[in-house]
């Protein structure tokens, strides 16, 4: 049972993503409208596809919410930016998995991080799938879940299953972008 204050909490992490946007819209218009344009008009969706893959893949502490917002406001169409990012925010998780199988596989990091942090292995040899199915919902950078899932072995069928969870928080928090930003234009 999620408790009330977890209700609250996410209620304002919704209404701060909104507000944001909608400050943006307000205050950054002209400077989005064109980096959005600068952006699209110079590497396109795929650029969208690429820059959230990267975005989310790399354990570099970012979220790929800044570039929808960027194509958002350079016009591009809702559904198409929300499609596009989705995608790639899913298709980060196997990435990182990877990356973090090659590094535990081929530098002390495995025997480094089983040595210092036994109860993290142990949590994510037990847990994996599942915390990274929580960290797929929350818009944090999603790398870092998915990195640790690889080094400690967590199965792969796992992680994709758990990374088809960044598709419906994408479009839920890109959703979110574009209200705030449509609410000011």
């Amino acid at each position: 049972m999620i408790s009330r204050s977890t209700w609250i909490k996410l209620a304002a992490g919704c209404a701060s993503v909104l507000a944001v946007a909608a400050a943006c819209g307000v205050l950054l218009r002209d400077p989005l409208v064109q980096w959005g344009t600068l952006f699209l008009g110079r590497f396109g969706m795929q650029g969208l596809f690429v820059g959230v893959w990267i975005t989310d893949s790399s354990i570099v502490p970012m979220t790929s919410e800044p570039l929808i917002m960027l194509a958002i406001s350079a016009g591009a169409r809702p559904f198409e930016v929300l499609f596009l990012a989705s995608l790639a925010s899913a298709c980060a998780g196997p990435t990182g998995w990877v990356a973090g199988r090659l590094l535990a596989g081929h530098t002390p990091l495995g025997p480094w991080l089983a040595r210092r942090h036994p109860d993290v292995t142990g949590f994510l040899t037990r847990y994996g799938a599942r915390f990274v199915a929580v960290a797929a919902l929350l818009p944090f950078p999603f790398a870092v879940s998915t990195w640790l899932a690889g080094a400690s072995a967590v199965r792969f069928r796992h992680l994709l299953l758990a990374s088809l969870l960044r598709i419906p928080k994408t479009v839920f928090y890109g959703l979110l972008i574009v209200g705030g930003w449509a609410a000011t234009g």
